[in-house]
């Protein structure tokens, strides 16, 4: 059995058992409906559904096994970026309009990226000594003081809502996805931010934004918008780490990687 933050993992019969360790924001839920969509409109490209009861304590979801392995750990290759871009394209255009208008949104694109950053700004934290992690939470705050998120239309797809590298599987040839919790209709921005400035992705895999980015066609909109949420993601990553000790180098990296983002538009 899998021990996750959110939920168990067990192989019971050749399948699938997912159980929630949490379920107060509906996660069971999102899953579910994911599995249902890409099982309807891109099949294969995820576990397909099985059987659950949604009302246990905890939920429980039955599904297929996925071949391949998690690509976080691993050296990443242009063949694998390759793959995520190809997964990921068919994840963002496979659940049809009609379809996507009745699929509730992200839990941050409902409350607005900004708001929940400064509900997250709002926690205690321990002060840090290090100068390079105090200069990178006052301009943190700064950007959060006067962010106004982008004007324009959104380009609706259905997203994944968690780019944790580990949740992309490789065969070997392609890339298959797991882990749904997060899921829902998003702006198309917004999910390739938050794939970009997962830590996993740039941290851990050292995978460069243009590197990743310039396999995606981008209209100038969402290039914008994408630098913005990109920053968002900077600061999110920054309060997600800041109980870590100071002298974690994960924490003082995140604190360099936000400023040089928020210099982007500086």
């Amino acid at each position: 059995m899998a021990r996750h933050s959110t939920h168990l993992i067990e192989l019971v019969d050749g399948h699938v058992v997912k159980r929630f360790r949490s379920w107060d924001h509906g996660e069971q839920q999102r899953e579910w409906q994911a599995l249902n969509l890409l099982a309807e409109f891109a099949p294969g490209l995820g576990p397909a559904p099985l059987g659950a009861d949604l009302n246990a304590n905890p939920p429980l979801i039955q599904m297929t096994w996925v071949p391949g392995e998690p690509l976080a750990g691993r050296p990443i290759q242009p063949r694998h970026l390759d793959a995520i871009t190809a997964a990921v394209n068919r994840l963002h255009a496979c659940v049809p309009a009609d379809a996507l208008a009745h699929v509730p949104p992200h839990p941050w694109l409902a409350e607005g990226m900004t708001n929940h950053l400064r509900s997250l700004a709002a926690k205690p934290h321990p002060p840090h000594e290090d100068p390079r992690i105090r200069v990178a939470f006052a301009a943190a705050l700064h950007w959060l003081d006067r962010a106004t998120e982008p004007a324009g239309p959104l380009t609706p797809v259905f997203g994944q809502g968690d780019s944790y590298l580990a949740n992309f599987l490789w065969d070997g040839t392609h890339v298959r996805m797991v882990d749904f919790e997060d899921s829902g209709r998003n702006d198309r921005a917004f999910e390739l931010a938050g794939l970009t400035e997962h830590i996993s992705f740039w941290d851990e895999a050292g995978i460069e934004a243009s590197v990743l980015l310039d396999r995606f066609e981008l209209t100038a909109a969402e290039s914008a918008r994408v630098l913005f949420f990109r920053q968002g993601f900077g600061v999110f990553w920054l309060f997600s780490l800041r109980n870590r000790a100071a002298s974690e180098p994960v924490l003082l990296r995140q604190a360099g990687h936000l400023l040089d983002l928020l210099a982007a538009t500086n």
